[in-house]
C-alpha cells in the first residue's frame, strides 16, 4: 500500500499532478517507490520525497498498531502497559477533514503532537475510522486525498471473482450534438475529435504521442492537426473517453484493452489502448449512428432472401474493419422491420444501439450482460429467442451450440473471420478432432443456409470504399462437399450456381471493370491471384 498512500499524499497537497502519478506508475519497481521514480524523473525534489516518505512511514507504522488493537482477543498482561494510551474521540469526522494538533495536547514527553484524518482509500471508498498519524513538517497539509490509480492487482481481484460488472445500462451517446469545429486542435476534448471525424465521413480517430493526430477516411490515413499531441493529454483524453463506459472500467496503466464507449452528443465509439511502456496509443473507431439497410450495403441481390429465412445459420466473414457487425445488425433490424420476432444479440461488444418496432430486442455484451459468449447462446436459447445473431465467433464450443439452436429452429446470424469461403469452412473443418468430424460436418451442412465473406476496398483517388463480396446459398451440392470434408471443389460450384452464388474473384473482376478499384487491389486480395497478374505491382511475386 505504501505507493497509494504515497500517490494520495502527494497529489493532495499538490506536489504532483495525478496525470505524472499516471504517467509513471508503471515504473515502479520492488526496489522503486513512486517517490523515487518522480524524483528520478525530476519531478519531485528529493528533500520533498523524503519528508513524505516518513509521513508514510509513520502511517504504516499505526495502521500495523492499530491491527492486533481491532482483534477480539484479549491481550496478555505483560502487554497492558504498553497498550495502555490516552483516549481519543471516536466521533465520526467529515470526509478529508484535517484537525491540526493543539500545543496544550503535550501532556509529556511520550505524547506528540497528531492529528486525525477520515480519508479515502486507494479505491474511493469512504473510510470508517480515523486514524492517527505525525504531524510532518514542511508539507501544507498531511492529509491523503481521494486520489485513485487503477493497478493491474486491482483489476485482476475484481476478474477473479467471477462477478459481472454492478452497471449494465449501456451508454447511448444521445444528447444535444456537439457542434464539430471547422479546424482540429490537440487541446481539444474528445468529443470535439468525434464531432469532427463524424462531420467529415472519418472511421477512425488515431492519437499517439508527440504526433499529430491523424483519422482514417476512405480507407486512407490523413493528419487532421498541425500541432501534435502532448502525452499528458493521453491520459485526459483516456480519461475522458472512460466516463462512458457502461461498466465503470477503470483502465490501469500497462494494461491494453478494447470496449465501447458513449459520450453525450456524439453518440458511440470503439477505443482500443495499447501501452507503450506507461503511454498509450489510442485508437477510436467511430460507430455510425444510421441504420444501415441491406440495399444500401450493396450485397449480392440474393443476400437480401437470408432476411427471409425462420432457421439455420447464416456466416458472415471477412478480415478485420470489413463491415461484418455492420451487416449482421443490418439484418437483425430488417427482420424486425418485416415480421414480429424476438431477436437477441451476443456482441464483444455491442456497438450500434438496435430498435425492433414489431417484436422484442435485447442486446447482450459479453462481459457486462453475460460472462462468456457460451452462455449469451444458452441464455438466448433458453428465452426462446427466434433469431440470434452472434459477434463474433471464438471457439468451436459456441458455434456448436449455435447449430444446435439452428437445429432447434432458430435463424442464426454469426461474424467470424475469413478471407474467403474456401479458406472459411476448411478452417472450420479443421478445427475438429478426427473423431468428432463426421458428426460436426453432417450438423453444418444440414444447418449452413448461406456465407458472405466480404472486403471492402477503397475506391480509385480516395473517393471512398466499395464492397467486394464472396456470397453463396448452400446447395444439396455444396452441402455434399461440406459432409464429405472436401471443398476443393467450392469455388467451381459457387459459380455454377448463377444468381445464388457469386465468388470473390468475380466480384474483384467486376469492381475493376466498373473502374471503383485499382486492378492491384484486386490482386492483392484475389482467391486466383494468377488471374489479375497483369496488375501485379512491380517486383512483387505472385
Amino acid at each position: 500500500m505504501r505507493n497509494q498512500y504515497m500517490a494520495k499524499v502527494l497529489v493532495h497537497n499538490k506536489m504532483v499532478t495525478e496525470e505524472q502519478v499516471n504517467a509513471h506508475w508503471g515504473e515502479i519497481t520492488d526496489s522503486m517507490d513512486i517517490g523515487q521514480v518522480l524524483v528520478q524523473a525530476g519531478i519531485l525534489p528529493q528533500a520533498v520525497y523524503e519528508k513524505v516518505l516518513a509521513f508514510v512511514k509513520n502511517l504504516e507504522a499505526k495502521n500495523a498498531a492499530a491491527a492486533p488493537a481491532a482483534q477480539p482477543v484479549a491481550a496478555p498482561a505483560a502487554a497492558q502497559p504498553a497498550a495502555a494510551a490516552p483516549s481519543r474521540p471516536t466521533s465520526a469526522m467529515p470526509a478529508m477533514k484535517t484537525v491540526g494538533a493543539s500545543p496544550a495536547a503535550k501532556v509529556d514527553a511520550e505524547e506528540e503532537p497528531a492529528l486525525q484524518i477520515e480519508g479515502n482509500n486507494i479505491y474511493g471508498e469512504s473510510s470508517s475510522s480515523n486514524m492517527e498519524v505525525e504531524t510532518v513538517s514542511g508539507l501544507e497539509m498531511t492529509s491523503i486525498s481521494s486520489f485513485g490509480i487503477s493497478t493491474d492487482e486491482s483489476v485482476a481481484e475484481d476478474a477473479d471473482d467471477g462477478e459481472l460488472p454492478r452497471r449494465f445500462a449501456v451508454a447511448t451517446g444521445e444528447g444535444t450534438a456537439v457542434e464539430a469545429p471547422e479546424t482540429l486542435k490537440p487541446i481539444m476534448n474528445l468529443k470535439k475529435m468525434i464531432a469532427y471525424a463524424r462531420k467529415f465521413g472519418a472511421t477512425d480517430i488515431y492519437l499517439f504521442a508527440d504526433r499529430q493526430i491523424v483519422m482514417r477516411q476512405s480507407g486512407m490515413l490523413f493528419p487532421v492537426t498541425e500541432q501534435t499531441l502532448d502525452k499528458s493529454r493521453l491520459t485526459e483524453l483516456l480519461t475522458e473517453a472512460s466516463d462512458g463506459f457502461a461498466d465503470g472500467y477503470k483502465f490501469s496503466v500497462g494494461k491494453n484493452f478494447s470496449k465501447t464507449f458513449g459520450l453525450p452528443g456524439v453518440g458511440r465509439a470503439r477505443i482500443t489502448v495499447t501501452w507503450n511502456d506507461v503511454v498509450p496509443s489510442i485508437a477510436i473507431r467511430v460507430i455510425q449512428m444510421e441504420s444501415a439497410t441491406l440495399e444500401n450495403l450493396y450485397l449480392p441481390a440474393f443476400c437480401g432472401r437470408f432476411a427471409e429465412l425462420h432457421s439455420g445459420l447464416v456466416l458472415i466473414a471477412g478480415p478485420t474493419s470489413s463491415g461484418r457487425s455492420t451487416t449482421m445488425t443490418s439484418f437483425a433490424e430488417t427482420i424486425a422491420a418485416n415480421r414480429p420476432c424476438y431477436i437477441q444479440t451476443i456482441e464483444r461488444p455491442i456497438e450500434r444501439l438496435l430498435q425492433n418496432p414489431n417484436g422484442a430486442l435485447a442486446q447482450k455484451e459479453v462481459g457486462l450482460h453475460v460472462r462468456t459468449g457460451i452462455a449469451g447462446i444458452e441464455l438466448a436459447i433458453r428465452d426462446g429467442a427466434d433469431v440470434i445473431c452472434f459477434d463474433h465467433l471464438e471457439s468451436m464450443e459456441e458455434l456448436s451450440l449455435l447449430l444446435q439452436a439452428a437445429n432447434a429452429g432458430v435463424l442464426v446470424f454469426a461474424v467470424t473471420e475469413g478471407n474467403n469461403i474456401h479458406a472459411l469452412l476448411s478452417r472450420l473443418l479443421a478445427s475438429v478432432p478426427e473423431a468428432n468430424r463426421s458428426a460436426f460436418a453432417n450438423s453444418l451442412a444440414d444447418q449452413l443456409k448461406g456465407v458472405i465473406v466480404q472486403h471492402l476496398i477503397p475506391v480509385v483517388q480516395n473517393q471512398g470504399l466499395v464492397l467486394a463480396a464472396e456470397a453463396m446459398r448452400v446447395s444439396s451440392t455444396v452441402a455434399n462437399m461440406i459432409r464429405k470434408c472436401d471443398l476443393s471443389q467450392i469455388a467451381a460450384a459457387i459459380s455454377s450456381q448463377k444468381d445464388q452464388g457469386i465468388t470473390l474473384d468475380d466480384s474483384l473482376q467486376k469492381c475493376v471493370e466498373s473502374g471503383y478499384i485499382e486492378g492491384a487491389e484486386a490482386w492483392k486480395r484475389a482467391y486466383d491471384s494468377r488471374r489479375f497478374a497483369a496488375y501485379r505491382p512491380a517486383g512483387r511475386e505472385a
